[in-house]
């Protein structure tokens, strides 16, 4: 139970994170790597510190010397090794642990993407990409490992490393210039709808804190998300909250009086971001609150 409590652990962070925004590795195993853009006032010796490397081996990594000054919007490739990736869901208690995406290809079955990526068990892919044999399609996605990140420090990764959403506007290809083209008008594609069985449905884990929600905590304050990949099919929304205990039940509830139930993955990360907020809920929790502002009062109730 512990690797699939810690794999919840990777379901999260920031406003809206889609299926298809997931980060895919690259590389071959074991040679096998992310990347990080970099944002302004950044350099070798913070970002190594992020990924659990030293600056001369980050450094290394990318053909540099750990002196060298790094440019906005360089991108990084940061090595997934022993030091911060595991495929096995065990991580330390401060650690945040985010999956990490292969895309199926043509002919491949789960047992031969677990024979290409370090002979992982079947039974943790299984568990993680949710299905029940060997079948997958191609394109599919599918979580290869989690990428071990301390919880202060996961707002910053998932804003920096590059996911399906960003790749394309962020890595350099050598192609033709392209010529002008008429322009048109495009129209935003709409963020994914949770998927919920009534008006009235709180989610997966309603019936566990039915089950202990006699004798009620009350807090309120203000709140704002985080992205998470779970909730928009599965229903299972999370909450990060101080002084409650990891694994809680909680109701939340805001002023439309509308309420779910989600499962506390841990502690908010001390940042100034987080100054003056009651928690952070994941984002396809908000959507099925009817969240539109970026922060928001809410009501949270969990058994003592």
């Amino acid at each position: 139970m512990k690797h699939t409590l810690l794999f919840l652990l990777s379901l999260f962070f920031y406003v809206h994170i889609s299926a298809q925004e997931k980060i895919i590795v690259q590389g071959t195993y074991p040679n096998i790597f992310v990347q990080h853009k970099v944002a302004k006032g950044e350099t070798l010796y913070s970002i190594s510190r992020l990924y659990n490397y030293t600056p001369s081996q980050l450094a290394k990594q990318n053909g540099m010397s750990e002196n060298d000054v790094l440019s906005v919007d360089k991108i990084l490739k940061i090595g997934l090794a022993k030091n911060n990736f595991t495929q096995d869901g065990q991580g330390a208690e401060d650690e945040v642990l985010i999956p990490i995406y292969y895309i199926v290809q043509r002919g491949e079955t789960l047992f031969r993407i677990s024979q290409n990526f370090g002979k992982i068990r079947i039974d943790f892919l299984r568990e993680w990409n949710n299905i029940t044999n060997d079948a997958v399609r191609v394109e599919q996605r599918i979580a290869i490992g989690h990428l071990k990140v301390d919880k202060k420090n996961a707002n910053i990764v998932l804003d920096r490393i590059i996911n399906e959403a960003t790749e394309d506007n962020t890595i350099v290809k050598n192609e033709p210039e392209p010529q002008p083209q008429p322009t048109v008008t495009t129209k935003e594609e709409p963020e994914p709808t949770p998927i919920t069985t009534s008006n009235d449905d709180e989610g997966f884990f309603v019936t566990s804190y039915a089950v202990n929600g006699n004798n009620l905590n009350i807090k309120t304050g203000t709140a704002a998300t985080f992205k998470s990949t779970s909730g928009w099919t599965d229903r299972k929304y999370y909450v990060l909250i101080n002084d409650i205990p990891a694994g809680t039940i909680v109701r939340i509830t805001t002023n439309n009086n509308r309420s779910i139930c989600a499962k506390v993955l841990g502690a908010l990360p001390e940042m100034k971001e987080n100054k003056n907020l009651l928690l952070r809920l994941s984002n396809a929790g908000a959507a099925v609150l009817r969240i539109t502002d970026a922060k928001f009062d809410v009501k949270v109730s969990y058994a003592k």
